[in-house]
């Protein structure tokens, strides 16, 4: 009797401890092959506004002498336990050569994600 009461604890103590974890947000658009360079690295970090949702948003231009064309955009949650922001392609990426992404964060919480541009 002892063993399970021993047992039901130690699921209880895990399960309380996973509860708070969620997934990453972390996404990627496009594919790379071994011919692609790396364009671009920023580090979008908001930090949180109480009782609001923050935002913020990245564009990404290239001169158009130079352009070249998106193959893979990878964005790094670094929040990993859900309570980060969202990040969405509101246009251009992959196949063109400029993108504008939209951060979105969760309501009384900030966001910081890792953005790396790969081209061709």
């Amino acid at each position: 009797m002892r063993v399970y009461i021993f047992l039901v604890i130690i699921s209880v103590t895990a399960l309380c401890q996973a509860a708070g974890r969620g997934p990453s947000h972390s996404v990627t658009w496009g594919s790379r092959s071994f011919r692609d360079m790396h364009l671009r690295r920023d580090i979008i970090t908001e930090k949180s506004s109480f009782l609001r949702v923050v935002t913020r948003d990245l564009i990404f231009k290239q001169n158009p002498k130079l352009a070249r064309t998106i193959t893979q955009i990878v964005i790094t949650d670094q929040v990993r336990d859900g309570q980060g922001g969202y990040a969405y392609l509101q246009a251009g990426g992959p196949q063109t050569t400029y993108a504008k992404i939209h951060f979105k964060s969760q309501r009384n919480k900030g966001f910081s994600f890792i953005v790396d541009i790969y081209g061709l």
